[in-house]
């Protein structure tokens, strides 16, 4: 594939010496190594991105700041009458409309810090095709001695590469429609600078992990504590029985008395070693609303970590109450500000780096006009989303935010060349 226009201008490396760029490895951020097959590994087992899919799904918190966060990207849609477009340019495919597009790249722009776009020219050799491809599924090819990833490598499941076996693709820059042919798929990756990593960008929330993880370990607690029947109360101490069948049917018979939600307390249980005819005894703990008044504290504060993490200025934008209003005159003005604020500092750069993508996608398919998007206001409740979108799809909209991201919404490449053939 030819290089990106100017790329031929970089330093070659000349003379006996040979540069060695170490990578700048980050405590919290994953490992990537050279895997020998052609591609490089996204963490130490390959596995990153699953992992941040599981922080998206077990932490509350964190699954509702990526949803915010998300639905300012689409704000209420694209707004074509202020583009001045028909309804013939608004599907960058034959499965889906603009919005939902970007609704999927927001979501992988937020999960992982990045997202990817598989580019197929086609029947015409004019106007390009453009489908979101799950950035889980992607995995760079080493750069070249320019610098340049020149391909990528994509698998259904990366840790099932038996069943999965991945296949290469060409890397694309939209800049440079000149090296697409048609009826080839090839693969825009969007990357931004991150001083951490060398081949993968890490996610806008890298610095919130921990508590992400900690969250998960307090929701797991909360579980654990009602199916056990809350915390261990104290130490039931029994004589001495002769066999293991008799304890264990002695245990089995205790617990089905005590354990569980609709019994008390949980009990650990004992048994002497002597040979003594003791009685029974019971041992309690102390009082367990010390501990209850610590994990308090800790969960309002893990809460506040990852809210930090995301930059979100109020826990009311996701949905959390917020018992201090602070001279607001009210709840729906606080939450706006609050909305405005995050916009300023965060949200409208997390929208252009997705936006960046589609404006190169609409030049590539000879549309010369910017995006324009309605906006989103928190404390407009009567708007009507049905009129929020001129599109002839009846699911750019009305979509919820979250979505299966982990559903194949491509082809494989031997099915490349099929969707490309589209009236």
């Amino acid at each position: 594939m030819a290089r990106t226009k100017g790329s031929k201008n970089l330093p070659k490396y000349v003379g006996g010496l040979e540069v060695i760029k170490f990578e700048k490895q980050i405590a919290g951020s994953p490992i990537t190594r050279d895997s020998s097959q052609g591609w490089i590994n996204w963490g130490l087992k390959n596995d990153m991105p699953n992992q941040l899919l599981n922080l998206y799904n077990e932490s509350p918190t964190h699954h509702s700041a990526i949803n915010f966060g998300v639905q300012s990207i689409v704000q209420n849609g694209l707004d074509y009458d202020a583009m001045q477009l028909d309804g013939t340019q608004t599907f960058p495919n034959t499965y889906y409309s603009w919005d939902t597009l970007i609704r999927y790249i927001a979501l992988d722009y937020l999960l992982y810090g990045s997202y990817s776009l598989q580019i197929i020219k086609n029947k015409d050799n004019k106007t390009f095709s453009f489908y979101h491809m799950p950035l889980e599924k992607v995995r760079c090819s080493p750069y070249d001695e320019d610098g340049q990833i020149t391909s990528y490598w994509i698998s259904s499941d990366w840790t099932a590469l038996g069943q999965n076996p991945p296949f290469e693709i060409d890397a694309i820059d939209m800049r440079d429609e000149s090296v697409i042919e048609r009826g080839i798929p090839y693969l825009y990756v969007f990357k931004n600078y991150d001083p951490t990593m060398k081949y993968y960008q890490s996610p806008v929330y890298s610095a919130g992990i921990k508590a992400i993880q900690s969250e998960i370990e307090y929701v797991q607690y909360d579980l654990k504590h009602i199916v056990n029947g809350f915390s261990t109360a104290g130490i039931l101490t029994l004589p001495e029985v002769e066999t293991d069948d008799e304890k264990k049917a002695i245990i089995n018979n205790i617990q089905s008395m005590f354990q569980g939600t609709q019994n008390t307390n949980q009990i650990a249980i004992t048994f002497r070693t002597n040979l003594e005819d003791k009685p029974a005894e019971w041992t309690p703990f102390s009082d367990k609303n010390i501990n209850t008044d610590r994990y308090d504290s800790a969960s309002k504060r893990t809460i506040s970590r990852i809210l930090s993490a995301h930059q979100i200025p109020s826990p009311m934008l996701i949905g959390q109450p917020d018992m201090d209003n602070a001279g607001f005159s009210s709840d729906a003005d606080k939450i706006e500000i609050c909305y405005q604020l995050y916009q300023k500092l965060t949200g409208n750069y997390h929208r252009e780096q997705v936006i960046k993508a589609l404006n190169d996608m609409f030049k590539l398919n000879g549309i010369e006009v910017e995006i324009v998007q309605k906006p989103l206001h928190f404390n407009d409740f009567e708007s009507n989303n049905s009129d929020d979108n001129n599109s002839s799809s009846s699911d750019t909209t009305s979509e919820d935010v979250t979505q299966d991201i982990t559903t194949d919404n491509i082809e494989e490449k031997k099915d490349g060349n099929n969707k490309a053939e589209k009236e």
